[in-house]
Order: C-alpha cells, then structure tokens, then sequence
C-alpha cells in the first residue's frame, strides 16, 4: 500500500527564503571589491600619468582597462550588498539578480574603454610617433601586471570561499589583464628599436581583445538575465538527486542564476511502495548531495512523487 497522498516539497531555508550559505561570505567579499578598486585605480592612474608624458597609446590602452576595471568593482559592490538583505514582499526572490543588472553598466564602461583605446591607437598608427621615457613605460608595464596580478588574487580566493563563480571569474580576467599589460613592452621594445608602429599595433591588439571580453560579457550576462543556465550545471543537478539507489528518475528539473547563487527546483520519482518518511529522506539527501556537488547552490526545492502517480508538470 502506498503512503503517498499528493505530493511532498521539501527545502531547507532561513526563514526568510533565502540560504544561510547565499549570505555568509558577503563582507568579507565587500571588501575585496574595495580594495581592489583602489589597487586597480592606483595602478591605472601611474599608468595614465605616464601614457601622458611618454605618448605611448599602447600604454594609455592598458590604462584605460585598468580603469574600466577598477570601476566595474563599484556596480559589483553595490550589488553583493543588496544581495545580502532579507527579501520583501515586493522582492520575494530576494535582490541577487542586481548583480546581472550591474553586469549591465560593466559591458558599457568596458565597451567604452575599447572604443576609446581603438580610436587613439588607429590615429597613431596612422601617424606614427616615438614616445618618449621608455623605461618609465616599462615600470608602468610592470606595475599594470603586478596590480591585476594582486587583484586577482584577492577576487578568486574570495570566489573560491564564497560560491561565486562570477568572482572567480572576475580574477581570471584580471590575471590575464596582468599578461596583456606586459605585452606594452613590446611597444617599448619597438621604440627603442626604431619602430615605432609597434605601439599603435600593441595598442589596437589590447583594445580589440577589451572588445571580444564585453561581448563575451554581453552573452553571459544576456543568459543570466533571461533565467539561462549552462546545461553542464542542470546534468550535475540531475545526476546528484539520480545518485541513490530509491530514486528511480528524475522528471523535471529546473536552475537559473540569482546573482552569484543558483536557485534549482526538481521532481523526484520514487517507488509507489515508498512510505511519506522514505520521500521526506530522499528529498533531504538529494538537496545535500545537490549542495555538495554545487557549492554555489541557494535555494533547493525538491517535491517527490510516487512512479504510478500524477507528475508535476512545468508552469
């Protein structure tokens, strides 16, 4: 006989709708964005001083970046502190997904910078100069790379602890901003060679690799914005509730982003025999193991339903 009479939801949450793990990192990520905005402005305001004086355009170019970058961390702390208030009854959902809306400003201050970067580097290549002061363009090189390199740094090991994928992110691209600020050495070593077309060249190269990062920007943020999801992540979700020996298929499942946490809801199927104590079980232990192979995972809604019965079918 079976003990099944409709269906069973099940998800664990603070009282408030949210997910105790969503929030607990949120400080500590806050002050990353703070520091990293004045390394970063530090950094791109040595690199633009010299860009100035010297004329190097592939110097201003990685100037520009780094400002786009350092700017990019204010939307971004603005929206990790709105994602740690409580939910209302106007934001029911709570406020993660400002963090896709701010992803919104950072894709028009990165496109700017690569518009501006590509602008100053076609004129000087069609007017080639030689800047001057070399060596003080390579420091400012160097300072580029170590600035991103400790920001990226400091974003990843907050991403890692946090859950957030986006930060973690965010630091991949500041490490490879820190390689794409030494390739201005290249435009001083053409200076001081005699080819001063070299730095218009490494200038246009930044600004067009600035330009392929906002448009990758736009897909991703795009996708999160209209509830997407990577089909990679909804087979770990399936595979992680499938992996017991009572569940007999997973019916549906669902995920999209809120902000930097991804909220899933799925439908679990269990043997008719199954008693209402056996589908409260195995709903806990698919939303453990759902957290445990997702550790960025907030909100889990898990309903289970006997094989013979009437499956929930998608809104």
């Amino acid at each position: 006989m079976s003990f099944f009479h409709g269906l069973l939801g099940h998800s664990h949450e603070d009282g408030h709708g949210h997910m105790p793990r969503y929030r607990e990192g949120e400080p500590k990520t806050t002050s990353v964005f703070v520091v990293s905005f004045f390394l970063l402005g530090a950094t791109a305001t040595f690199q633009t001083g010299i860009a100035v004086f010297s004329g190097s355009v592939s110097l201003l170019s990685d100037a520009f970046h780094n400002i786009a970058d350092a700017l990019t961390g204010v939307p971004l702390w603005i929206a990790f502190s709105l994602a740690g208030r409580q939910p209302t009854r106007r934001y029911s959902y709570g406020y993660g997904k400002f963090e896709d809306l701010a992803g919104i400003l950072i894709v028009g201050l990165i496109l700017s910078s690569a518009i501006v970067s590509l602008v100053r580097s076609i004129e000087r290549f069609v007017h080639p100069q030689v800047f001057h002061h070399p060596g003080w363009v390579a420091l400012a090189s160097v300072t580029g790379f170590l600035g991103n390199e400790a920001v990226a740094f400091l974003r990843i090991r907050a991403g890692r602890k946090t859950g957030s994928v986006s930060l973690v992110a965010d630091g991949q691209h500041a490490r490879v901003d820190g390689f794409a600020s030494l390739s201005v050495l290249v435009g001083v070593a053409g200076s001081v060679t005699g080819y001063p077309i070299v730095d218009p060249v490494v200038g246009m190269l930044l600004g067009f690799s600035i330009l392929l990062i906002a448009v990758r920007m736009i897909r991703d943020v795009g996708m999160h914005l209209s509830d997407g999801i990577e089909p990679e992540t909804l087979d770990r979700i399936r595979h992680a509730a499938m992996d017991s020996g009572s569940v007999l298929s997973v019916s549906r499942a669902r995920a999209r982003w809120m902000g930097h946490s991804i909220s899933c809801d799925l439908c679990l199927v269990l043997d008719d025999q199954s008693s209402l104590e056996d589908a409260a079980r195995e709903g806990r232990l698919a939303e453990e193991r759902i957290r445990k192979a997702l550790p960025f995972t907030g909100d889990v809604l898990v309903v289970v339903a006997p094989a013979g019965g009437e499956r929930p079918s998608p809104p």
